[in-house]
């Protein structure tokens, strides 16, 4: 299953607010990656939002998705000896 955490750039559409959004959803990927088996993906949508999606239980992204990742962080832990 993938799970999704959304972080929106504020009403202002300017760099600034979207540079803090995808810092906020780097943070909030790398926080989930430390204790994850799985990689975290952050995904930015056409509306100035970031998601972090979390490709828990193996299942694959969907298409769509996968052609919005604009950066991947490597799970933490990995469950092969």
């Amino acid at each position: 299953m993938t799970y999704f955490s959304t972080i929106t750039a504020a009403q202002d559409s300017g760099a600034q607010a979207d540079h803090t959004a995808y810092m906020a959803a780097y943070a909030k990927a790398l926080e989930r990656a430390r204790y994850s088996y799985f990689d975290q993906h952050i995904v930015r949508t056409d509306d100035g939002c970031y998601w972090v999606a979390d490709e828990g239980d193996y299942e694959p992204l969907m298409e769509e998705l996968v052609d919005r990742i604009v950066h991947t962080i490597d799970a933490g832990r990995s469950d092969e000896s």
